[in-house]
């Protein structure tokens, strides 16, 4: 779990809230999330970097694929952190170009699903 908390802060550091028109929120589930659907009227962790114009964009995206009424919850835990204390099903671990998205690893035990905060970006699933 170590490698995923080490992964989410290297691909999410240097974009915050750059340029949300080109981004990707990267979101890791448990593995028994299937789909973004899954997450419907659930809470999803975020870190408190990011402005409340990123996570509202963050919320749209997710209702657009599939988990609506979902909520996006700060906490003084990183995001992943909470993940893996099993607070939360999901945690947002960054919002990352597309090209980054692609990059992203596979982390063992969880899986990882990209989610476009624009009907530009890539959705790749696993």
């Amino acid at each position: 779990m170590a490698a995923a908390s080490a992964a989410a802060e290297r691909m999410s550091a240097p974009t915050l809230d750059a340029s949300l028109d080109a981004l990707v929120a990267i979101l890791v589930t448990g593995p028994d999330v299937k789909s973004v659907s899954d997450l419907a009227g659930k809470t999803i962790a975020i870190d408190d970097r990011y402005s409340e114009s990123s996570i509202n964009r963050v919320r749209i995206a997710m209702a657009a694929a599939g988990a609506l009424e979902v909520q996006l919850s700060k906490g003084q835990t990183t995001a992943i952190g909470r993940l893996v204390g099993k607070e939360v099903p999901g945690a947002v671990v960054g919002l990352v170009s597309a090209s980054a998205a692609d990059s992203f690893p596979e982390l063992a035990r969880l899986r990882t699903f990209r989610v476009p905060l624009s009907p530009r970006s890539s959705n790749k699933q696993p």
